[in-house]
């Protein structure tokens, strides 16, 4: 497994009631921020969520020495409403893609390998991209590019027009072929690799599950529970800082931060891939 550097974990441990005796990781990944949670607060249950079976097995097998504190349950965190058997004192979410997924060979996260074209974080849900990209209509792959790429609606069109294009000569089932279909719209790396993240979301159902979780938030936290959201894509960011922007307005909750947590300058020298994380919190008064 690779080395794990859990971002902004400082700043997450800070924001903890001492009080807390229940909390909801809904992102398990490698359980670096869970696993700092219950060394410093020995009172604390967890429960555990992931999508990916793969990771989830890992990190399950990492953290078993906490016994009973904890419960591990494979599911989406937009659905803990269901799993849950009390209200949580805090719930952390740290939306961001595991490096596990773009060193994993066979599932197609990265642009750098040649995989099958799967980009699913748990095979058993929705569809792999291949058979996303050749059934989808160009207008659809156009709206994809440029609400979760950010792309000019001439190029996500030439870059639909593109695949589309290429799809009635032959599948496109590898990453290697969409890289392709890519560079040969002028569009080199790292420009390629927005789309294969725009596409990765959408198969996922990335922001769906996003909104879905915060619609539930008002009636998942105990009294004084928290929420915290680490985002690391502006479009994420742009729908956590919105919402909680509108729950503070109910007077019922309340911004922990007016502003966005962001890594500091040692962070982000430490860990790279903490640059562009930024972490808001909600408190239920």
């Amino acid at each position: 497994m690779i080395k794990h550097i859990p971002v902004l974990l400082d700043e997450v441990l800070k924001s903890i009631p001492e009080t807390i005796s229940f909390f909801v990781d809904g992102t398990l990944g490698h359980g670096g921020h869970t696993q700092a949670i219950l060394d410093k607060f020995n009172q604390v249950s967890v429960l555990w969520i992931d999508r990916d079976p793969s990771i989830f097995q890992a990190t399950q097998e990492k953290l078993q020495q906490y016994g009973s504190r904890f419960q591990a349950i494979q599911w989406s965190y937009a659905d803990m409403d269901i799993l849950q058997t009390q209200k949580p004192d805090y719930i952390l979410l740290d939306i961001w893609v595991n490096m596990e997924h773009y060193k994993d060979t066979s599932r197609g996260f990265s642009i750098n390998w040649d995989a099958p074209l799967d980009m699913r974080f748990d095979p058993s849900q929705w569809i792999p991209a291949s058979d996303r990209i050749a059934r989808v209509s160009s207008s659809d792959l156009e709206k994809c590019f440029i609400d979760y790429a950010d792309f000019t609606p001439p190029k996500a069109k030439e870059l639909a027009n593109a695949i589309i294009r290429v799809r009635t000569k032959s599948r496109i089932s590898s990453t290697r072929q969409l890289r392709q279909v890519l560079y040969d719209c002028w569009l080199w790396w790292p420009a390629s690799s927005v789309i294969f993240q725009a596409i990765r979301i959408e198969i996922n159902q990335e922001l769906e599950q996003l909104k879905i979780f915060l619609q539930k938030i008002p009636t998942l936290l105990n009294p004084g529970g928290r929420c915290a959201i680490i985002t690391f894509h502006s479009i994420e960011d742009r729908i956590v800082k919105n919402a909680f922007k509108a729950f503070s307005e109910t007077k019922e909750r309340n911004l922990y931060s007016k502003k966005a947590i962001q890594p500091t300058y040692q962070e982000v020298q430490k860990n790279k891939a903490s640059r562009s994380a930024k972490l808001r919190i909600i408190e239920k008064l």
